[in-house]
């Protein structure tokens, strides 16, 4: 191989891999609550300007719910161990269901928060998903926002 075959493939393998860097996005694996311990859960946060977009995949929801393709996502000041406060820190704006329908065994959800990503990643936060209030607003699954 040339010298300008190798710094060509060099190129290559750097752009690759700045591409897939997934620089401001994070990560929340969601524990299930008793309720729903068989189910699994993932939120994806990205910024918009100064909102948090919130992209959920669910693995399964309690069968018994009227609503299903609507839950309820809002952020709390501190744990997941701690029992949330009366009010959340910040609410987001509609969970409706993006799959339109759908007989597959996950769904995701869009929401969005009315706080910058930074702030949420600086402080101690939890995302916390309930049924909608038809079904009671029963925990389903909670996991700490942070930037690691």
């Amino acid at each position: 191989m040339n010298r300008t075959s190798w710094l060509a493939l060099v190129a290559a393998a750097v752009a690759i891999t700045g591409c897939a860097s997934r620089t401001g996005i994070v990560d929340v694996p969601l524990n299930a609550a008793p309720i729903n311990a068989e189910h699994i859960a993932r939120a994806t946060l990205s910024p918009v300007d100064n909102q948090t977009s919130i992209w959920l995949t669910v693995g399964g929801i309690p069968h018994d719910m009227a609503v299903p393709d609507r839950l309820d996502i809002a952020i709390y000041a501190g744990s997941c161990q701690q029992q949330p406060g009366a009010q959340p820190a910040y609410t987001t704006h509609q969970a409706n269901s993006v799959d339109y329908p759908s007989m597959a065994p996950r769904t995701r959800h869009w929401a969005q928060a009315p706080v910058a990503l930074s702030e949420l990643t600086k402080g101690d936060y939890s995302l916390l998903v309930r049924t909608s209030p038809a079904d009671g607003s029963r925990p389903l699954f909670c996991g700490p926002i942070s930037a690691g």
